[in-house]
């Protein structure tokens, strides 16, 4: 059996009684490589009730990947079979070891075992491992088959180079490493007490007490520590502990760290490739709640769980479950994390409506913030449409990406156009991708604009954008920092403790009032002009067929009011707002799919009105008194407009049912100059009102 490489440190020369360098032992040994691996190719995910593939035989390293196929979506199961070494030098190096099967590739890979996903596997996410058990039994079985479905893509896409590319054609995803190994904990817990000293020795510096008590106890620990004697790691290791448990003090700040994974439905990939994101991020969430009960998991946008339900539904029915368990915190409210200027303000509301539909339809609750880390920017009547929808907390962190001025607060109150406030809170540590590092939680606490009114701050840790989440090497630095003198607090908490807390401390906060303005990416509101005009059509559209659906509805009972086509083209249109679709801020491919939804959603729309046409072909005495309408004509149909203000001047002269005769698309609308506040020459309500 192989052995893998000592890891070697450097130690500061001018303390380390060694010379100044170290080797570790190994986190890996007895590299075993698997018995056989075999791969195939399918256009869709892997169900397990697998067919007959066709397979061919794989050595790791093998230039045998596939380019990336535009219009599908390509995955590469590769069956695994491993074979644990037998006789005497079984059972001398292997049973009672946790045995992992190591494995990279240049694209992102997820495990099943027993007909069900357990575990992404990404090198970018530093995921290069999966535990078979934790504990190898003398009659455990010396053979296990697995099944590694690989997608073409790697954590951002396959595009040639920087990000915002086509893709690379000649671009090959291989397998690397395949390896059966026995994982030595022990090392790993000691090159995580090891890293901890350090980075508190360098972020908290010499000349504090702390900071030199942990680079001091890191020269023990390279002093005593000897990779070939065991018994040398637990005195190297309680050397550590000792520094790590020296306790904080009532005052110290209190960090709410919670597990995050920002996964964009689509940027630098298609939608159809986050699906596989959020199934192998979230397996691996749910195996890490197994293994850390006290670990919470932050998670938004209901469209992509509606993804995982239909294409991974026992993955789906785990996180069912860990949501019930308080463990899986559901978050956002909305179908998708949406941009906060391009729609519509019915677009908002509807974001609203559908995302708490479905959480409450699928977990039997309701969010109680709104959750947008990563947009371009907040419309002032934001705080508005919340509070109508019963949500009266809000967490971002983009404002800190301001190129030029920085935003006054972390925790404040934020005030509408109407009068309405939500407490908002900016993560100070300016990321949602944390990795429960020393240097951020003293980030976090340095930044904090508003430390002298509150003491919590949110934490999100977690590989984000492309997926990837929560690692088991963050939470264990979280462990060692939770409650160490020097560093700030920090408790694995949710979003519901660290709002309740601010609340208490609110007493003190300031408000401000309006727009949430970002001083970066202001080109998002002005490329990819089709997609926002065909954003704003279908907005338009939608809201015309459901005004002639309740007409039609009012004139005739019997009508069938189009509910389930409605609700899928809404979410359609949605699923299109989200905030680097409809900005434009992605890859050709997801305008091309936009675009290409946009369409159908508006032809769909159009088809649902032809059957609104004849119960709403009135003559004009069978209009209800309090219509308003125009009484221009056209063909056979009268038309009236939808606008929100009365009088002719807001007519569309029929031109919607028009539309829905002949499908061209509309002429532009007739200007009308808006009255000045206080006049009353107008009849529509105020500018701004």
């Amino acid at each position: 059996m192989a052995a893998a490489p000592a890891v070697v440190l450097k130690a500061p020369a001018h303390h380390a009684g060694t010379g100044g360098e170290i080797h570790f032992p190994a986190v890996f040994h007895g590299l075993q490589p698997p018995r056989q691996i075999i791969h195939s190719q399918l256009p869709s995910c892997l169900t397990l009730l697998l067919p007959d593939l066709e397979t061919s035989p794989l050595q790791p390293g093998d230039p045998a990947g596939l380019p990336p196929s535009p219009g599908r979506r390509l995955l590469w199961p590769h069956v695994v079979q491993l074979l644990v070494p037998g006789g005497a030098e079984r059972a001398q190096a292997w049973v009672g070891q946790e045995v992992h099967l190591r494995w990279e590739s240049d694209g992102e890979a997820l495990v099943w075992r027993d007909g069900q996903p357990v575990q992404g596997l990404s090198k970018t996410g530093e995921k290069t491992s999966y535990i078979l058990t934790d504990r190898l039994g003398e009659h455990d079985p010396q053979s296990l088959t697995l099944y590694v479905e690989m997608a073409c893509s790697g954590l951002c896409g396959d595009g040639q180079g920087s990000m915002i590319q086509p893709p690379d054609r000649h671009k090959k995803f291989a397998v690397s490493r395949a390896q059966l190994a026995v994982f030595q904990r022990e090392v790993h817990e000691l090159l995580v007490d090891l890293e901890t000293l350090m980075d508190m020795a360098k972020f908290l510096g010499e000349d504090s007490q702390r900071g030199f008590q942990a680079l001091y106890a890191a020269n023990q620990m390279v002093n005593v520590c000897r990779p070939s004697e065991p018994d040398t790691w637990a005195e190297a290791r309680s050397l550590a502990k000792a520094v790590f448990h020296q306790r904080n003090g009532d005052s110290q700040h209190t960090i709410h760290a919670m597990g995050h994974c920002h996964i964009d439905s689509a940027w630098l990939w298609p939608y159809e490739e986050t699906i596989g994101k959020c199934a192998r991020s979230w397996a691996t969430v749910i195996r890490l709640m197994e293994k850390n009960p006290e670990f919470t998991f932050t998670c938004s946008q209901a469209q992509q769980l509606a993804w995982v339900k239909s294409a991974y539904p026992g993955l789906y029915s785990q996180i069912q479950e860990h949501v019930q368990r308080g463990q899986f915190v559901l978050v956002g409210g909305t179908w998708v994390e949406m941009d906060g200027n391009l729609p519509s303000g019915e677009a908002m509301v509807r974001q609203f409506l559908q995302g708490q539909a479905f959480f409450q339809q699928e977990f039997g609750r309701m969010c109680s913030e709104f959750w947008l880390p990563d947009t371009f920017g907040y419309s002032a009547q934001l705080p508005q449409i919340m509070s109508g929808c019963g949500i009266h907390r809000f967490l971002t962190q983009k404002l800190s990406w301001s190129l030029v001025n920085s935003f006054p607060h972390h925790t404040f109150f934020w005030e509408g156009l109407d009068g309405s406030r939500v407490l908002a809170h900016f993560p100070p540590g300016d990321s949602y991708g944390m990795e429960g590092r020393v240097e951020e939680v003293l980030k976090t606490l340095k930044n904090n604009k508003d430390k002298g009114r509150v003491n919590h701050s949110a934490f999100l840790f977690g590989f984000g954008d492309g997926g990837g989440g929560p690692t088991q090497t963050m939470l264990d630095r979280l462990e060692r920092i939770k409650d160490t003198d020097g560093l700030p607090r920090v408790q694995l908490s949710n979003p519901e403790h660290l709002f309740a807390e601010l609340e208490r401390d609110s007493g003190q906060l300031c408000t401000w009032v309006g727009e949430l303005f970002l001083e970066l990416h202001n080109g998002t509101y002005t490329t990819q002009a089709q997609l926002k005009k065909r954003n704003r059509e279908s907005e338009q559209i939608l809201h015309d067929v459901e005004v002639l659906s309740c007409l039609a509805l009012a004139r005739d009972n019997s009508f069938q009011y189009p509910s389930a086509e409605l609700q899928r083209l809404w979410r359609l249109l949605l699923l299109n707002q989200f905030h680097d679709v409809v900005p434009g801020s992605c890859i050709q491919r997801v305008v091309e799919d936009a675009l290409e939804f946009y369409a159908g959603g508006r032809w769909g729309g159009l088809r649902d009105r032809k059957p609104i046409l004849s119960p709403v072909q009135w003559a004009s005495r069978d209009i209800p008194p309090s219509s308003q309408r125009a009484e221009t004509r056209r063909g056979n149909a009268r038309g009236w407009g939808p606008a929100g203000w009365t009088g002719d001047s807001g007519c569309l002269d029929s031109v919607d049912l028009e539309i829905l005769e002949t499908h061209r698309d509309p002429p532009p609308l007739r200007p009308h100059p808006l009255q000045p506040r206080g006049s009353q020459n107008a009849d529509r309500p105020e500018a701004g009102g």
